[in-house]
């Protein structure tokens, strides 16, 4: 086919758009970032990257939104397959711990965002919030495991945000440049959540 133009790209040009992006903000900066120049670093022709995003913002957008959704279709996995088990909340907080830490890349652009929104006083939500319907999954479990208790409800959340913070504290240390640490992160991981204290029975 000789009038196929070498910048025609196979595969899923949206995806490789944000994955581009998410390395360039990584390694350049978000200053750096420009549909223009995720189109040059994919192959693509400038004009390509307008088929999904009108501006540099909805591109950013669309990026939060890719991980979160990502992450959300784990814990849903985990959810399901420790369904009514004792270890699910565990299970669920070692699935977020790795699925950042085996995506740095991830989680090095969701902490620089200044406008990433998590509702921690709302009833549980089906929106379409991505990082919301993730959280939402270890919030709604949580809350199931510690109304069984009988822990009072205005424990419950402060709990739950304690359990966040441990999640998200493990994800800043283990991707941590120059971690001086003895174990093995992938054993050590589920321990850690145990030794909590916040998990009843645990």
């Amino acid at each position: 086919m000789k009038n196929l133009k070498k910048s025609y790209h196979h595969g899923n040009l949206k995806e490789d758009l944000i994955e581009k992006g998410i390395e360039i903000i990584n390694e350049m900066g978000e200053e750096k970032l420009s549909l223009r120049y995720v189109a040059k670093m994919c192959g693509v022709s400038n004009a390509a990257p307008y088929t999904y995003f009108k501006k540099k913002e909805d591109l950013l957008e669309a990026i939060s939104n890719y991980i979160w959704k990502m992450l959300a279709k784990e814990l849903n996995e985990t959810r399901e397959k420790h369904k009514n088990k004792e270890e699910l909340l565990v299970k669920l907080g070692k699935k977020y711990v790795t699925f950042f830490c085996e995506n740095s890349r991830y989680y090095h652009f969701i902490i620089s965002r200044n406008n990433m929104k998590i509702d921690l006083l709302s009833e549980f939500s089906k929106s379409e919030n991505d990082n919301q319907n993730a959280f939402n999954i270890l919030k709604t479990e949580a809350t199931k495991v510690f109304e069984k208790y009988n822990i009072p409800p205005e424990n419950i959340q402060d709990k739950i945000i304690a359990m966040w913070a441990l999640v998200q504290g493990l994800v800043t240390i283990i991707t941590m440049n120059n971690l001086n640490y003895s174990e093995y992160w992938e054993k050590k991981i589920e321990e850690i959540i145990k030794s909590s204290c916040m998990i009843p029975s645990l």
